[in-house]
């Protein structure tokens, strides 16, 4: 009796102490395993016999056929192109949105509809899992060239983007559904092919510019001053977007937030803008 319960005990404690020690080395999956013995007739010795929980090697199974069905989509055609977001042309009713971007140089501001942003969440959940796993390994773009559709990270984020230009150890690049170019060196940045999977949405973001505004520039460009302006007031969105018309490419609009305060008026009020309408008419008088 003494000896059954001595290896009874030993056996307790053998498992108790790899438990332990796998629950030390693999804290976030430790949980999927289950744990047995078995003990040998002759010898009297105890092994301890490790699983995957079936709810473990179910979850394993989802995620590889996820897996599979995400890479068998295949990758775009080299004529491929991300479709417009068709708010683009969406010029007879308000809806709400956030603005994502600014951009001094082409003087424009860039709005993600509201209804939209669990479409970017999921398509941004969806890139990281899939781009993050090492099956995509083999979806490394080995050859950079330009006017081609990529997926790359910002701030450790999958994103897709477009390739504009490229300049040997430079090339420019647009995070297509932030609308946000940036250049970056060749050797600091990794693409890897778009897959259709990731390819059915059109860009997010939207390309829009204030309506009935002209900014005061410096060298062509949007002020440092009026960028951060335009910066700070960004983040007090959600904004009502009141589309105006569509022109060369952008959305002319009003902003208004919640307290019906307009964006546009408050650029101008700042003697960082004109009306257009009141340059008009000024250069008329003067004439």
């Amino acid at each position: 009796m003494s000896e059954y319960t001595t290896r009874d005990e030993q056996a307790k404690f053998s498992k108790s102490l790899l438990h332990e020690l796998i629950q030390l080395a693999l804290p976030n999956t430790y949980k999927n395993f289950t744990w047995s013995t078995i003990e040998g007739d002759k010898s009297g010795t105890v092994d301890n016999v490790i699983r995957l929980s079936d709810e473990a090697d179910a979850e394993e199974r989802q995620y590889q056929l996820m897996l599979q069905n995400i890479g068998s989509s295949g990758v775009v055609s080299v004529d491929f192109r991300y479709e417009e977001n068709p708010f683009l042309f969406t010029n007879d009713e308000t809806w709400l949105g956030y603005v994502s971007n600014v951009d001094r140089y082409k003087h424009a501001i860039y709005i993600q509809p509201d209804c939209m942003m669990s479409c970017m969440d999921t398509l941004t959940q969806e890139l990281d899992f899939y781009y993050s796993d090492p099956v995509s390994e083999k979806l490394i773009v080995h050859k950079v060239a330009a006017g081609l559709p990529r997926v790359s990270k910002y701030e450790e984020v999958y994103h897709r983007v477009y390739i504009k230009e490229n300049h040997f150890l430079k090339c420019v690049i647009t995070y297509v559904d932030l609308d946000m170019t940036e250049e970056v060196q060749v050797n600091k940045v990794q693409f890897k092919y778009l897959l259709k999977y990731f390819a059915a949405l059109p860009a997010l973001a939207i390309p829009c510019r204030l309506a009935d505004i002209e900014y005061k520039l410096n060298n062509h460009e949007m002020t440092l001053e009026t960028y951060k302006e335009l910066n700070d007031l960004r983040q007090t969105g959600p904004f009502y977007i009141e589309p105006c018309k569509t022109s060369n490419g952008a959305l002319l609009v009003k902003l208004y937030d919640v307290d019906e305060s307009c964006f546009n008026d408050i650029i101008v009020g700042k003697g960082l803008a004109v009306l257009i309408l009141y340059t008009f008419l000024h250069h008329f008088h003067v004439q």
